[in-house]
């Protein structure tokens, strides 16, 4: 989906632009570049999934994602809101309120990593702050390269990457997703090989995780309840009766670029490949 680009009023400030965001992928984005966010839409939740980069004290909760507090956005009165194409309120009704950036990331296009990338630099270009992005794009990079020299010594064991939804049903992430093309770019296997949506995940039972023993299983927390861990279930997995399972701290699964820096990080600390 093409993103949407309006003129930004004579009277916007774009070396400080107030800037009301309905993605948690832009507000982190914002972050990354040294933008501060003007206010996020659910806000104090965001810190319990995305973590880093933080949100600043003082950041104004918009309400919900998927259907913000429009009463609220218009008396903000932004330079611009940036919202995530195909995803919550329409374009069409955000522009009545302010100039507005809808920008591709999950999508048919199913390369939420590039989307990402290519969000960043028209956030930069609407914001003058090309150098800045350039920069952390270029860190960006150089960081991935040395995590992808790291993983060579990792022992190619591909990887199953799952968040428990309850104690029986896991969100398994593979192709479209974010931590996939995290996975590509530094040289490590994907075990899931099974359909998943545009989000790029397949919502399972354990019993599709048993169908991949050479795997080793990443946990992203929360983990399923302590008592389970113990249940005969659990214990039958190939991966668990093989010591091959790590946890990682939450992670956003459906985050831009610093949550696919996040996780490639975690991951580097997980496999204990640096």
């Amino acid at each position: 989906m093409a993103s949407i680009f309006l003129p930004v009023p004579a009277t916007a400030e774009p070396e400080n632009p107030r800037i009301a965001v309905l993605d948690w992928g832009w507000a982190e984005s914002l972050l990354a570049v040294e933008l501060r966010p003007l206010a996020v839409a659910e806000a104090p939740l965001y810190r319990d999934r995305v973590v880093v980069p933080a949100l600043p004290e003082g950041t104004i909760d918009l309400g919900l994602r998927s259907w913000p507090n429009m009463e609220l956005l218009r008396a903000l009165k932004p330079d611009l809101i940036l919202s995530q194409a195909g995803y919550g309120v329409s374009p069409e009704r955000l522009i009545e309120i302010a100039p507005t950036l809808a920008l591709p990331l999950y999508s048919g296009a199913r390369q939420p990593l590039q989307a990402a990338e290519n969000a960043l630099k028209e956030i930069a270009a609407r914001t003058g702050r090309d150098e800045i992005v350039k920069r952390y794009l270029d860190n960006s990079s150089s960081r991935l390269d040395a995590i992808a020299r790291d993983a060579r010594n990792y022992d190619g064991r591909p990887l199953l990457i799952i968040k428990f939804t309850d104690d029986r049903l896991v969100d398994v992430y593979g192709a479209g997703g974010l931590f996939d093309d995290v996975l590509k770019r530094i040289g490590i296997a994907n075990a899931w090989d099974g359909p998943t949506n545009n989000w790029g995940f397949a919502t399972t039972g354990l019993e599709a995780v048993a169908r991949y023993p050479e795997a080793r299983l990443i946990i992203i927390e929360p983990g399923p309840p302590g008592s389970f861990l113990q249940s005969a279930l659990w214990q039958a997995l190939p991966a668990v009766r093989h010591g091959r399972v790590s946890m990682i701290p939450p992670t956003w699964v459906f985050g831009a670029f610093p949550s696919a820096m996040r996780f490639a990080e975690i991951l580097r600390r997980g496999l204990g490949i640096a």
